[in-house]
């Protein structure tokens, strides 16, 4: 009875030790990334540790073991936080919960601000895409992968993505004189994207397919800023009589190629033009805009909203 007694004394002494010495903070003074490489050894990975002044007490051995997680451990990154503590570490690493990295696209954006030239041609030798215009071609989104991952997968899912959208929303569309195809409605909605808010994309929208069944010049400032190199935010008349395949106060139609990566938003607002009578639009706020059928009423809401500022 006694020894029985010393023995349950024993276990619980062990117990409240071990638990102590697992919960307890190990006082990262910031994150930190572990790797585990193909093949590494827990042996390996504690000696690692212990370098980082980290021991792993005989009982991480022991669940380790008893998982089977000693001989199946995934490789990757591993993020240890400041608040980590011996448990959650090896939870972490017995259940092979890597750290995924993320890669954001913004809507909005243009390829370049996302990925190099050299990155661009690899995706199109990856894609086998000869003329490698991918402006307009990922769906904005933010994705996650693993460290070592081929960067041109992870571009594969978002270009998929956009190219599966755009589709179905073209078959949506009624009006196809001049949207021929899914590439000239992600132009359109590329526009949209830099033009307009949610709230009135399809407004615009309309009126983009207005002044186009009318052979009318779109004369959209969102395209001649495209076509101007290192654009320093100031938009002068200058710019506006400068001829260059995206002034489209110049050149009749569409832009050559899309101008920003449009969202879903407005490639579903391309592919649903508003009708209405109106021809012009002028912001007049934020997510705003003054919409005029005739151009001399355009003209007062010019003076109004932009001259007087």
């Amino acid at each position: 009875m006694r020894l029985l007694a010393l023995l349950s004394l024993f276990s619980f002494f062990l117990f409240f030790f071990s638990f102590s010495l697992l919960t307890k903070n190990l006082d990262f003074k910031e994150n930190y990334i572990y790797t585990i490489e193909e093949g590494q050894s827990l042996e390996s990975i504690k000696a690692n540790f212990k370098d980082l002044d980290i021991n792993f007490p005989f009982i991480i051995d022991l669940y380790f073991y008893i998982t089977g997680a000693d001989k199946s451990l995934r490789k990757g990154e591993y993020l240890l936080t400041k608040d980590s503590d011996l448990f959650s570490i090896s939870r972490k690493l017995a259940k092979g919960k890597v750290f995924y990295r993320s890669f954001y696209i913004p809507e909005g954006s243009v390829v370049s601000d996302f990925l190099t030239n050299k990155e661009q041609n690899s995706f199109c030798n990856f894609k086998g895409i000869k003329e490698c215009q991918l402006e307009g071609m990922f769906h904005p989104n933010t994705y996650f992968y693993e460290t070592g991952e081929n960067l041109n997968n992870i571009l594969n899912e978002s270009f998929n993505a956009q190219l599966a959208f755009a589709a179905d929303q073209f078959e949506r569309l009624n009006d196809k004189k001049f949207i021929k195809s899914y590439y000239d409605l992600i132009t359109v909605a590329s526009i949209l994207e830099k033009e307009s808010c949610a709230n009135e994309r399809s407004l615009i929208s309309g009126v983009i397919y207005n002044r186009l069944n009318r052979r009318m010049k779109l004369q959209i400032d969102s395209t001649v800023i495209y076509g101007i190199k290192n654009f320093n935010g100031n938009l002068t008349r200058k710019d506006l009589k400068t001829n260059t395949p995206f002034n489209s106060y110049i050149n009749f139609g569409l832009p050559p190629k899309p101008i920003s990566m449009p969202s879903k938003l407005s490639l579903i607002a391309a592919a649903n033009p508003k009708k209405s009578k109106y021809l012009y639009f002028v912001s007049n706020g934020k997510c705003s805009h003054k919409f005029s059928v005739n151009y001399s009423d355009h003209l007062e809401a010019i003076k109004k909203y932009q001259l007087n500022k």
